[in-house]
């Protein structure tokens, strides 16, 4: 049962089992979505390299329930429908049209996914946490399902300082790019030598 005790940051008398002051705002743990699953970027590339690009949906799905739970009914909805149909036409693409035309359907699919996510999590970082976070939409439509996992891997700091859009030395940033544009490379050349013997 929760029982009155004052705030040890402002004196204010709060309830013990919330996770921030209603007054000064001063959270008493880190700010968290429960369930979802965290994974460096570092990872997330690889494992994406190493799944041809697959390993965005896997990451979706082990996240989804989690992302679905913090949404509200308008959106989960929403994002049920987009999941539904856009992986459908993904199939059907990847069944009667060749293989450039898939991954273009999928790039657009993950970056209509990821665009829904981020604003779930942002209007549950508004209810949640009376924080307007944001994202920066550079990094989202580079990125995608990438920049999500970056999104939720700073995620307290920026609960802490809303309007921060990117949470990141320059450096990283620098190597992680490299990164990326190497995978997307290797993905062009391959996507070049498939189209390529589809014609031959």
């Amino acid at each position: 049962m929760s029982e009155k005790v004052k705030c040890p940051y402002c004196g204010n008398e709060i309830y013990n089992d919330v996770e921030q002051c209603e007054y000064c705002k001063e959270f008493f743990k880190e700010p968290e979505i429960k369930g979802i699953k965290l994974i460096s970027l570092g990872q997330f590339i690889v494992l994406s390299c190493l799944t041809f690009g697959l390993y965005s949906f896997i990451w979706l799905g082990l996240n989804y329930k989690p992302i679905i739970n913090i949404s509200n009914s308008r959106d989960r909805k929403k994002l049920q429908r987009l999941i539904l149909i856009g992986i459908s036409v993904c199939l059907l693409s990847g069944l009667f049209c060749n293989y450039v035309i898939t991954i273009i359907l999928a790039k657009i699919l993950l970056l209509s996914i990821s665009y829904r996510v981020l604003r779930i999590i942002e209007k549950y970082s508004l209810i949640k946490y009376d924080s307007a976070i944001v994202h920066n939409e550079i990094g989202w439509f580079f990125f995608d399902i990438l920049y999500v996992v970056y999104f939720l891997g700073t995620y307290p700091e920026r609960v802490h300082t809303p309007g921060m859009r990117w949470c990141m030395n320059t450096k990283n940033w620098i190597i992680y790019s490299l990164i990326f544009i190497l995978c997307a490379a290797l993905a062009v050349l391959m996507t070049y030598y498939i189209s390529f013997w589809d014609i031959g």
